[in-house]
């Protein structure tokens, strides 16, 4: 249909220095040859619609990315031709609501390219972990060195993965680890056996049993009520001695005293990005330990991402102008399960 009445009318919430990372000249051209664009004027808040000062009853994309408004009833009555919101970022929840689906309005979004640089860093973080390079780094800084045979550090080759779902950022990681001859098991009730054999993996029917049997455990679930603590003492007490954990999605499914008391211990490894609060306190344990690599939630946040994050959302307008179907549309019947 929009091939017979013409171009897109793409309102663009993105502003610098956020827009320029986005979206890099090659990218603005290709927009613009399939769209009409409308840019936010100078001063204006993504977040906060008052300040657009720009036409939006005729607006039918929206191209957005962190920073989004909630688009409740009030926002959407101001855009009655809205079809469809391009989120160049991961979560849509922050801003969905029951009346965007209501109203028939599309949503697509980047997660899938996020997931690449997460799978990136953790498969860093599995590395670095197992080669216990935090520590081999701070005795070098303190002008140490290597004091006996125990110091080695553990290859990443044929050990024993436990992923905790099989998300995008998991399945990232997943295809990352294939050169290094993995056993790769996965606690996810979602996933169907089919599914899991198709990925060359094993389900596993417990996180008891999982994390009794894991070399290094990768954490992959979303953050919601069934997943706040799937990891508390009981499950950290299973792991073996010099396990790692490794900790690049939601903070609140692995009880965060329990697993710096372990981590004082010396018993376990970790590799962590994200924290019960962030920033992180002065002080906080976690900070000085030299068995933690620790991250400041920047596991999705590369340059090349963004530029990707970008290209990917203005290929999928391209899609919808054309009429195509979309590769990242978001379907409400799943969101719950979501990030």
């Amino acid at each position: 249909m929009l091939e017979l009445m013409g171009k897109p009318n793409v309102l663009c919430l993105l502003v610098p220095p956020l827009r320029d990372h986005l979206l890099p000249p090659e990218t603005v051209q290709r927009l613009e040859e399939a769209a009409e664009v409308r840019w936010l004027p100078h001063g204006a808040v993504s977040g906060k619609p008052q300040t657009w000062e720009t036409e939006r009853g005729d607006v039918n994309v929206i191209l957005g990315s962190w920073g989004m408004p909630r688009f409740d009833d009030a926002l959407l009555s101001t855009l009655p031709n809205l079809e469809l919101v391009a989120h160049g970022a991961g979560s849509v929840k922050p801003f969905v609501t029951p009346s965007f689906f209501e109203r028939g309005i599309r949503v697509t979004h980047g997660a899938s390219v996020i997931a690449q640089s997460v799978g990136e860093w953790c498969l860093m973080a599995a590395l670095v972990g197992l080669r216990r390079a935090v520590g081999f780094h701070e005795v070098m800084r303190g002008d140490g060195w290597k004091s006996a045979q125990e110091n080695h550090g553990d290859e990443l080759a044929r050990k024993r993965i436990g992923l905790l779902a099989m998300s995008q950022t998991a399945r990232a990681f997943h295809r990352l680890l294939q050169p290094f001859d993995c056993d790769i098991r996965v606690y996810d009730p979602y996933l169907s056996e089919s599914e899991a054999s198709n990925l060359g993996v094993s389900r596993e029917t417990s996180i008891d049993a999982l994390c009794g049997w894991a070399d290094i455990i990768s954490n992959h679930v979303p953050s919601t009520p069934e997943t706040a603590n799937l990891i508390g003492p009981s499950q950290l007490a299973r792991m073996h001695d010099g396990a790692l954990i490794i900790n690049s999605a939601r903070p609140a499914a692995i009880d965060y005293p329990a697993l710096i008391s372990e981590l004082r211990s010396g018993r376990l490894r970790a590799a962590l990005d994200v924290f019960p609060e962030e920033p992180v306190i002065p002080g906080d344990p976690v900070r000085q330990l030299p068995n933690v690599l620790v991250t400041p939630h920047i596991a999705g946040a590369t340059w090349d991402g963004r530029a990707r994050l970008g290209a990917t959302m203005v290929d999928e307008i391209v899609r919808f102008a054309s009429g195509q179907p979309l590769k990242h549309e978001v379907r409400p019947d799943r969101l719950s399960t979501m990030a």
